[in-house]
């Protein structure tokens, strides 16, 4: 292993990052290529890296999922199953965002993007915290405002109970847990007919 890798405490980093932890070689450039090519470090995008596996090193892939295409926050699926909503586990790291609709295939896993009106994406996301970092991730109200948003139109409450319970197989014990204040702001910002049957239904 290579001892300057050894010496980062966080991932994934940047270009700049690891041209620091190699500057007492001639040509950082040349070694890094070298390292990417051997398999001891994984090109997530061009820019931002990881270590390989064998390095032993923490990844959290809400993290990753952060940094790799922003500005974005984990919500959706992952998160409703993180909140425990629905019982499905959920691998691929779902985000929202104010850009286009991505996806990303790397050696740590898929994770996908899907665009929300700036106004509404930038209610209701929180920092949550995990050992000594931290990710922004949709609130449990957010994360399921977030999903109807992005959903097909449904016409009538009963479709929505089918389409959440059904569907989604959504836990109800959740669904009354959550703030009916935060769903009644998410549901006026977004003008979006779903959210607007949902808060109806939790009132």
């Amino acid at each position: 292993m290579t001892q300057q890798l050894m010496s980062i405490s966080h991932q994934p980093f940047s270009y700049q990052y690891l041209k620091d932890v190699f500057r007492e070689y001639s040509y950082p450039r040349n070694k890094i290529s070298k390292l990417l090519s051997s398999g001891e470090l994984i090109s997530l995008k061009s820019g931002l890296y990881a270590l390989s596996e064998s390095y032993g090193k923490e990844l959290v892939p809400e993290v990753v999922a952060n940094l790799l295409y922003g500005p974005s926050y984990v919500s959706l699926d992952y998160a409703l199953s993180f909140y425990g909503m629905i019982p499905e586990r959920v691998f691929c790291i779902t985000s929202v965002t104010t850009g286009r609709k991505k996806l990303f295939d790397t050696s740590y896993g898929s994770f996908s993007y899907q665009q929300l009106k700036p106004a509404y994406y930038c209610l209701a996301y929180i920092h949550h915290r995990m050992n000594d970092t931290s990710y922004l991730i949709a609130s449990a109200e957010k994360a399921l405002c977030d999903k109807l948003y992005l959903a097909s139109m449904l016409d009538n409450s009963n479709n929505l109970q089918q389409y959440l319970f059904d569907d989604l197989r959504i836990d109800e014990r959740s669904l009354e847990q959550l703030d009916k204040k935060a769903i009644s702001k998410l549901a006026d910002a977004s003008g979006k007919r779903n959210l607007k049957l949902l808060k109806r239904m939790i009132a």
